[in-house]
Order: C-alpha cells, then sequence, then structure tokens
C-alpha cells in the first residue's frame, strides 16, 4: 500500500464517520481509497482495480464515468447549479417530471435527495391526505421485515432490528403483515401458495385494523436489505385490490428494485398494478447525484389543493429538484430509450445467468436470480465478513447481508466481468 492511500485511510478514520459502518475497527485492510472509476471498474489510488458488483449500494445503472450521462450534467453545469424549487421552477424538473409522470402512469412529483426522505414524505402525504378529511388513520401498514430507511419515519416502517431496535422507543408502532417469501421453495407452485397463505393473514390484520391504517408501504416482488428475499406477484396483485377496498394508500418503494432491476422498468408491473404513492431514489440519477421523488396519484394530489393553508403539504428539502441532479436524471432515462433498453439488459441477464448458474455446484443455498440480481445464502460455516475479504482480495466489491451474497452489476457489465465475477467466487468457494 501506498503512502498516498495509507494517509488517505488514515485521515478518512480521523475526520469521516462512514455509514453503516463499526468505526471502532475501521483500518487499512478494510478501507480502500478510491480515485477513479469506469464503466463497472473502480480504481483505487494505488492502482487496484475493483468490479463493482454491487452498483456503488445499488445507485449506478449505467457504469461509472458515463460520458452520456457525464455530458448532460456538465452542460447543466454552464447554466446554473441550483435554485430553491419554491416559488422558482426550471426546464430540468419540468422534464424530469413529465418523463416520470408518463413512465408511472401517476400525476405529480414531489422530489428530494434520498430514498429515506422519499418515503418520508410518503408517509406524511398518506397521514396528511386522510387527515384533510376529517379522519384519524395514524398507523402504517408494512410486511414482516420489510425496510423503508434510516430516518425517524421510515424506520417506523421497518422491520430490521439491527436499523431500528436502537430508537424503537421513538417510533410509531405500526402493523405488521406476515412475509409472504418462503426464502427457499421448491417450485412456482409453492412459491404462489405461500404467497396465498399469506395473503390470507394479511387480510385478516387489515380488515380488522383498516379505520386506523393511512397507508400500506411494500418493497414490490423482492425485499432487498433482508436478504433479496423474492416473493409471487399474486400477492402483490391481491393486496392492492384489497388496499382499494379498504381506502388504504398503496405505497410502493420502487427506490431499490426500479429502474429494470427485476426486468421490468418498475417492479409493481410484475403484478400489473398501479399504486397510490411511488418512491423513487438510488438508480433514478444512474447513481450520479443525490436525487429522489415521491409520485402520487391524481386523486391524492387533488386533496391538497385547499385554500386552507394547513391542508397543504408544506413539506421541503433545501435541494429538492436540484437542476444537475435532474440532468443526470433525464439522461439517465433517455439512456434507456437510446441505448441500453429493458429488452437488450433482460437478455443480457439471460446470458450472464447462464455463467452464474456454475456456482451452484458448490456449497451454496438459494441461489436465485431475477432481472440483473444474483442471490445466494452461504453455508452456516462460513462467516459473511470473512468472505467479503477474500473477495477484495480478487478485485471482487460485494457486500453481503448476513449469510446473502448478491451481486447486482451495472446493466453496462460485459459478459467477461461477469466471467471474472464467477471466477473469482469460485476460487473463494476451493479455498473454503
Amino acid at each position: 500500500m501506498s503512502v498516498k492511500s495509507k494517509q488517505m485511510i488514515r485521515d478518512s478514520m480521523d475526520y469521516v464517520w462512514h455509514p453503516y459502518s463499526r468505526m471502532n475497527s475501521c483500518n487499512e485492510y478494510n478501507l480502500i481509497a478510491i480515485e477513479s472509476g469506469y464503466k463497472s471498474w473502480l480504481r483505487s489510488v494505488d492502482g487496484d482495480q475493483y468490479f463493482d458488483a454491487i452498483s456503488s449500494w445499488w445507485v449506478n445503472l449505467f457504469g461509472h464515468n458515463n460520458p452520456f450521462i457525464k455530458k448532460s450534467v456538465m452542460r447543466q453545469l454552464d447554466k446554473i447549479e441550483h435554485v430553491m424549487l419554491s416559488g422558482m421552477t426550471h426546464q430540468p424538473v419540468i422534464s424530469l417530471s413529465k418523463k416520470l409522470v408518463h413512465l408511472t402512469n401517476l400525476d405529480h412529483c414531489f422530489f428530494s435527495s434520498d430514498g429515506s426522505s422519499s418515503v418520508e414524505i410518503a408517509l406524511k402525504i398518506s397521514f396528511h391526505f386522510w387527515r384533510n378529511k376529517g379522519l384519524k388513520k395514524t398507523k402504517f401498514a408494512m410486511l414482516e421485515n420489510s425496510y423503508h430507511g434510516e430516518t425517524i419515519g421510515a424506520m417506523s416502517v421497518t422491520d430490521i432490528d439491527i436499523f431500528s431496535k436502537n430508537y424503537h422507543s421513538l417510533l410509531n408502532k405500526n402493523i405488521i403483515l406476515p412475509n409472504p417469501s418462503p426464502k427457499s421453495y421448491e417450485s412456482e407452485k409453492q412459491l404462489k401458495e405461500f404467497a396465498l397463505e399469506s395473503f390470507k393473514k394479511a387480510e385478516v390484520i387489515l380488515n380488522k385494523h383498516h379505520k386506523i391504517i393511512a397507508g400500506l408501504i411494500i418493497e414490490p416482488i423482492l425485499q432487498c436489505a433482508s436478504g433479496m428475499n423474492y416473493y409471487h406477484p399474486i400477492y402483490l396483485k391481491k393486496l392492492r385490490a384489497l388496499c382499494s377496498k379498504l381506502n388504504i394508500i398503496f405505497i410502493a418503494d420502487e427506490i431499490a428494485v426500479g429502474f429494470g432491476r427485476t426486468g421490468k422498468m418498475f417492479a409493481c408491473q410484475h403484478a400489473n398494478i398501479k399504486p397510490d404513492i411511488m418512491c423513487l431514489s438510488k438508480g433514478l440519477s444512474g447513481g450520479y447525484l443525490p436525487l429522489a421523488a415521491t409520485i402520487v396519484s391524481k386523486k391524492i394530489y387533488h386533496e391538497f389543493l385547499n385554500p386552507d393553508i394547513e391542508k397543504n403539504f408544506l413539506h421541503s428539502h433545501s435541494f429538492a429538484g436540484n437542476p444537475l441532479a435532474c440532468s443526470a436524471a433525464i439522461a439517465t432515462l433517455d439512456y434507456f430509450n437510446k441505448k441500453l433498453n429493458i429488452d437488450k439488459i433482460n437478455e443480457k441477464s439471460k446470458l450472464f445467468n447462464q455463467i452464474m448458474m456454475k456456482l451452484t455446484k458448490y456449497n451454496i443455498r438459494n441461489f436465485f436470480n431475477i432481472g440483473m440480481i444474483w442471490r445466494f445464502d452461504l453455508p452456516e460455516s462460513q462467516e459473511p465478513m470473512g468472505f467479503e475479504s477474500l473477495a477484495r482480495e480478487e478485485g471482487l466489491l460485494i457486500r453481503p447481508i448476513g449469510k446473502c451474497v448478491y451481486i447486482m452489476p451495472p446493466y453496462t457489465s460485459t459478459l467477461s466481468d461477469i466471467k471474472f465475477v464467477v471466477r473469482v467466487l469460485e476460487k473463494i468457494f476451493k479455498r473454503l
């Protein structure tokens, strides 16, 4: 390790509080000083190359240093970097909103900077919607093992103790529905039966409590942060219909699964449903700049068009609709249309899956693929952090969730890239 790299890591440990990290154990062996990125690869200060198998926490869609997206941001930078969105507007936020409304078939976009903020906004809107109507609906429904962010409201609809346990006394006590994902299953029929059984249980709970439930929030098809757990689309379809019947606002958290990750532009499309509210972030800007959107239906938006100021949605973020971030998002959506559409991405994922299937001959469990996401569970005897370290030594950047190892690469990854991933993982399995 070079002197420069060691100094950067020491300075980072002295001044930077890294996210989701055990700071007492940070050292030069588990921090990598990154210099640059190109396509699906990261380059360290020392010149070592790392394949970004997790798209830098699921945000990067079309590779690092993408000239198409970068050009769009640079053009905007020559005009204006930021202007507040309250009392003003600008072309990038208008153009992006039009595109998102067209894609989602919803009505209006409210912008913020990250996924948790997008969820907070969705929860506040849902509560406020019913308050405007004179109804006291103060609870939210969510799935067991769900994850929706780490701000106070978002944590209150997150059911993963590592994120929320320390803050339980601060959180609204919400309503948890049984998990529709069996994780391990033998057939599509078994997966569907489990989903239908889970729905029956959810139906009982929602029928009992619907008068106090403002909204239901759900990650469509795949619960990512709890271990990439898939469930049958029939559950999503039936749950959406029940929420409509019981007057529960249906919130789709597409932050991780949106923009093609599951083989559809939005995961809701697997069940052919439209939510009342959709939360977007991560891939929205292609991974270039912080940006999130909370998109609502016409019915919800119109409830806030009221001369009474208390019945308006007076929420704001300083950097809401930032022109640079919006220009990156516009370029990202244009890239889908002009360079690499969903059909082409799905063709690549099928080809990649043929290579990834080689891993199933090793001692792993619950191998699964959907779209550009692969996951498997390590054997009980294998320690995840040790596995991650071995991968880094070979130039593969992964970040296991418990025993779950997942691969979620940028869509511009090549067959050669995926062969590298498999080669490294096979090498590690053989060592173990």
